[in-house]
């Protein structure tokens, strides 16, 4: 008995250590994937004032936005878990272009998605989130974006710029 469960750690750890054929977690050509972009601050990406006024120190790192490349119809999928907010306050998301550090606001990224609101709970807790196909892209190739949470015409979260590839 001894001997037979000495030959299958034997067999398993060859196993584990023999170079073989790796499959790719993906085919080639395929763009999914999920990338988490930070949030930053208002005042610490652009000029003071006018921004910084509304932001809530905390609520960058609270919150999440993940960006998605899903293969199929939807080009991207940006989703944002929200945190640390002001509670049961209306907030108004725009995506906008990518941005140049301390210049103001870049402008929407493309006006075939007009900004939206979503509602935060007793917490300061919300989600919201956004897909994007072919039509709502410009052209094919690769575009820098970022996401700009306002309260009460306020910018508070600016995110990172990200780049998404539409062909």
């Amino acid at each position: 008995m001894k001997k037979a469960i000495v030959f299958i750690l034997i067999v398993a750890l060859i196993l584990l250590v023999t170079p073989g054929t790796v499959f790719a977690a993906k085919p080639a050509g395929n763009l999914a994937g999920a990338i988490k972009v930070p949030w930053n601050l208002s005042a610490d990406v652009m000029p003071v004032p006018p921004y910084g006024s509304r932001d809530i120190p905390g609520s960058d790192t609270a919150s999440k936005l993940v960006v998605n490349q899903p293969n199929g119809a939807t080009e991207v999928t940006i989703t944002g878990a929200m945190n640390g907010l002001n509670p049961n306050t209306t907030y108004t998301v725009y995506l906008s272009k990518g941005y140049v550090p301390m210049t103001g606001w870049p402008g929407l990224f493309t006006s075939t998605v007009p900004a939206f609101t979503f509602v935060t709970d007793a917490y300061g807790a919300g989600s919201w989130h956004v897909n994007l196909r072919d039509a709502n892209f410009p052209g094919s190739g690769t575009h820098t974006l970022s996401v700009w949470i306002n309260e009460a015409g306020y910018t508070m979260l600016i995110s990172g710029n990200f780049e998404v590839i539409s062909e």
